[in-house]
């Protein structure tokens, strides 16, 4: 569904210096696929989410959609950001549908699906809630509700639950497998947990240090629907520790 080609990137800061983000990434993405991205700060993995987005030009390659070259924002793409960022003026509801709203396409039935997205999230009954009644749980189910109305073939997750404590970060990560599993869209996450990104997803990127660089992609190999039971699992640990390896063994090597 979604491919990167060759993808690098550069950005210039206000000194002038050149930052290389990204050099030379190549992946693709399948329909109903969920990867998870993990690497280091500053390895380029936001800025991939961002190409693929079409909120910034690549500096070398391609990010492309069906075969389309994306250079814009696209209908069929939503993105959910480590904060909610809801109108705080605004209910759950209207924050739901403000995307749709603001894009010119909110259909007769769109209040009645946002209403049933919100039952399925837990959060019937908080339709009328301002973001400041709700906690940050609630307020990032508000934030994937609103990325899933738009009814997206790609979702794309930026470091969503990093902000959340331990508790309500696992409570999340098994609503959004849930959600995920009830439409089957593919997701790329960004995360700086390594067993949160084994929980959820069907394959594992790991980058290298900046500029960020595919250095394995890791299949995992777990039933779903998945749960934290798995966690004591001999796949679970094997793709932990392989994608350990390949983070903590960089470290110690330039360390070194």
């Amino acid at each position: 569904m979604i491919r990167f080609e060759g993808i690098s990137k550069t950005f210039r800061g206000r000194d002038g210096a050149a930052v290389e983000a990204l050099r030379d990434v190549s992946l693709e993405v399948k329909e109903g696929e969920f990867v998870a991205i993990v690497g280091a700060s500053g390895c380029g993995k936001s800025t991939l989410l961002r190409l693929a987005a079409g909120l910034v030009p690549p500096s070398g390659g391609a990010t492309l959609i069906d075969g389309s070259r994306v250079t814009t924002p696209r209908a069929e793409t939503a993105m959910v950001f480590q904060a909610a960022t809801l109108l705080p003026w605004a209910d759950v509801l209207r924050n739901v549908t403000f995307p749709l709203r603001l894009m010119g396409r909110m259909a007769s039935d769109t209040e009645e699906r946002a209403r049933k997205l919100l039952a399925t999230a837990g959060l019937a009954g908080f339709e009328s809630k301002l973001p400041r009644e709700l906690s940050g749980g609630m307020q990032q189910r508000v934030a994937i509700c609103r990325a899933l109305l738009q009814d997206p073939r790609l979702l794309l997750m930026d470091e969503p639950f990093g902000a959340l404590d331990a508790l309500t970060r696992e409570e999340m990560s098994i609503e959004l497998l849930r959600l995920w599993a009830a439409r089957k869209m593919g997701v790329l996450f960004v995360t700086h947990s390594i067993p949160e990104a084994v929980l959820l997803a069907d394959r594992v990127v790991v980058m290298s240090p900046r500029p960020g660089r595919i250095v394995d992609v890791v299949q995992v190999d777990l039933s779903r629907p998945r749960s934290f039971d798995q966690e004591g699992s001999d796949e679970f640990q094997r793709c932990a520790r392989r994608i350990r390896d390949h983070i903590f063994g960089e470290r110690a090597a330039r360390a070194a």
